[in-house]
């Protein structure tokens, strides 16, 4: 499957090789164990807040979720617009995250056997940044998109598109749903002496937040304070649909 240079997508067509998809049991040795992971059993609950964010068209025909049939929802895991925002138009908020190359997140069902591609844009959808395409396991969850250091690390003050494109069902281009979004990389808070998790949560840097929960949900899965928190980020950001559900792949090249 493959997407075209511009904003529009013009053809899918699927690439059945090059696949590079890690489960993220697999990575658990590599999970940061330098304090970047902080365990907050003390810590009251984590406040998310989404604020009033930028907005940027959204791609024609593109959406933040869709379906596969009967399977379970297909989505970005990203705030959707909060009612202050009102957004004029077909438009789509931008999110925020400080890292160079951040990890994306998105809701999928179980759909063994079929595949999906992530691509990244520029703003002006003159440039592919990235583009990977992995199979989807057995497993209904959270997938990540790692970012590699192969690709251009994201300039701060400059907006990108990212998307995923899912094949319900294998070798039939017509069963192809597309989630997509907008993030903007902006400059790292301050969070000297204090809980990095809380300072981006309170602040509304959504791509880091989430990045970091997952992470802890993953190795800490039988914390309950994470449990909470992530239940509680779930439902600030607007996404109860999502409390409960865990992490089930990593896709890293």
């Amino acid at each position: 499957m493959r997407l075209s240079k511009g904003i529009k997508v013009v053809s899918l067509v699927f690439a059945l090789g090059a696949i590079a998809a890690v489960d993220l049991s697999a990575m658990a040795t590599a999970l940061p164990t330098d304090g970047t992971l902080v365990a907050r059993s003390s810590r009251r609950r984590l406040n998310f807040r989404v604020g009033v964010r930028p907005s940027r068209s959204r791609v024609g025909g593109f959406s933040r979720s869709g379906s596969c049939g009967k399977q379970p929802l297909l989505a970005a895991l990203v705030p959707p617009p909060q009612s202050q925002e009102r957004l004029p138009g077909d438009k789509t908020t931008v999110d925020k995250t400080t890292s160079d190359r951040p990890t994306f997140f998105v809701h999928l069902p179980s759909l063994p056997g079929s595949t999906a591609q992530f691509t990244l844009q520029n703003e002006a959808g003159t440039k592919e940044l990235y583009n990977v395409d992995f199979n989807l396991t057995e497993k209904q969850g959270i997938v990540g998109i790692a970012l590699p250091t192969s690709v251009p690390a994201l300039q701060i003050g400059q907006k990108y598109l990212w998307q995923v494109a899912v094949n319900c069902i294998p070798d039939q281009l017509s069963s192809v749903v597309i989630v997509s979004s907008w993030i903007e990389r902006v400059q790292p808070p301050a969070t000297t002496g204090r809980d990095r998790l809380t300072v981006l949560a309170q602040q509304g840097i959504w791509q880091d937040t989430v990045t970091l929960l997952a992470l802890q949900r993953y190795r800490l899965p039988n914390d309950r304070t994470v449990a909470e928190d992530w239940a509680a980020l779930m439902e600030d950001a607007g996404l109860p649909q999502f409390k409960q559900s865990v992490v089930v792949q990593i896709v890293k090249n």
